[in-house]
């Protein structure tokens, strides 16, 4: 039977995390009995926590995942066939027009990405119209296309962006009707209703 390494054999390999259990219990039995080996082990973590700091930097090959596949003996990655369109296009008289929650709006919804809780779309208000106070989950960015938009007393027209920080309410109105592109998050709230 091999006798037990000594604390200054260890000290470095559990300021790597390398340690099998019966080693790591033999450390943290030494830091029990003799607390000055402490700053020991504390010296040790921190040189392990600067070497990233001090590799040189390595280009990557472009055919490391193949030849690593194949080394594995692993069925090759295949290429990801590009998209049969590489893009979507809408006319603006095919806008998915429907009706919003609130009387006089209606949003086109053009993508809704539930991973990122993100929507993106076009959104139309009638003449009149005041928007309940709501708050924002994430970051609102609107920019104008048709028509008035008032924000906390700014009226903002055709060709106007604004955008809205996570945490802000605000209720808009319009006074003759408006028409805004929107990304907004799918997690906004209404602060009235």
């Amino acid at each position: 039977m091999s006798p037990d390494p000594c604390f200054c054999e260890l000290a470095p390999l559990h300021a790597l995390d390398i340690l099998d259990e019966r080693e790591r219990l033999l450390v943290e039995h030494e830091l029990a009995h003799f607390p000055e080996l402490a700053a020991e082990l504390a010296a040790y973590q921190r040189a392990v926590a600067v070497l990233p700091y001090g590799a040189p930097a390595v280009a990557v090959s472009a055919d490391l995942k193949t030849r690593l596949f194949e080394r594995l003996d692993l069925e090759k990655p295949k290429t990801p066939a590009a998209p049969a369109v590489p893009y979507f296009a809408l006319r603006a008289a095919e806008l998915p027009w429907e009706p919003f929650i609130v009387p006089g709006t209606a949003i086109a919804r053009l993508r809704v990405d539930e991973a990122r809780r993100e929507l993106v779309g076009v959104f139309r208000a009638e003449a009149g119209v005041k928007y309940p106070e709501h708050l924002h989950a994430g970051f609102e960015e609107i920019f104008m296309l048709e028509g008035d938009l008032k924000i906390d007393g700014e009226i903002y027209g055709p060709g106007d962006y604004v955008r809205s920080q996570p945490g802000s309410v605000h209720g808009p109105s319009t006074r003759g009707g408006c028409m805004f592109f929107i990304r907004t998050s799918l997690d906004d709230r209404f602060v009235d209703l």
